[in-house]
């Protein structure tokens, strides 16, 4: 295997260039409606990950985040809560993909 290793004076590993490092692919924002988006395949050997991240305060209007699934190369976003509490709103959010 080739790739940069650094070690620190005991001589732990500090950085490991050739293990496994996220590498973002996009990211879409879901505009607080359901939705999927065809995001591609990740190389070889990696796994795709995603994260959803907030556009709008979610505390004190009981805001949702969506649910993410991928299938193959389609991620898809659902917006899913009990409407009969007072304040639920599906929340903006910007979903972050990639692989590691």
């Amino acid at each position: 295997m080739t790739g940069l290793t650094i070690r620190n004076a005991a001589g732990q590993v500090i950085v490991d260039m050739a293990m496994n490092l996220a590498q973002n692919m996009g990211s879409v924002d879901t505009d607080s409606a359901n939705g999927s988006l065809n995001i591609g395949s990740a190389p070889a050997g990696k796994t795709i990950f995603y994260i959803v991240v907030s556009l709008v305060s979610t505390n004190r209007e009981k805001g949702k985040l969506p649910g993410v699934t991928i299938a193959g190369p389609v991620m898809s976003w659902t917006y899913s809560y009990n409407t009969l509490g007072w304040g639920n709103f599906s929340a903006n959010a910007r979903i972050f993909y990639g692989y590691f």
